[in-house]
């Protein structure tokens, strides 16, 4: 499950930055919805970091049955 939610995490991401390069290209970018555009993919950092961390720590820690 976790595997899932760092790839929609990732995904999210790359879309936010998609979509931030064309705002900015665009005639007029509209400086709010770039900071909100801005302030979601670093929250989708965010998550990607805290969700790599906990993936880490399931991998390397001993397996009790």
């Amino acid at each position: 499950m976790l595997h899932i939610q760092l790839y929609r995490a990732r995904r999210d991401h790359a879309r936010l930055g998609h979509m931030i390069k064309l705002e900015q290209g665009g005639r007029r970018p509209d400086p709010a919805r770039l900071a909100e555009l801005k302030r979601r993919k670093l929250a989708a950092r965010d998550r990607i970091a805290a969700l790599e961390a906990r993936q880490d720590d399931a991998l390397t820690r001993p397996q009790t049955a």
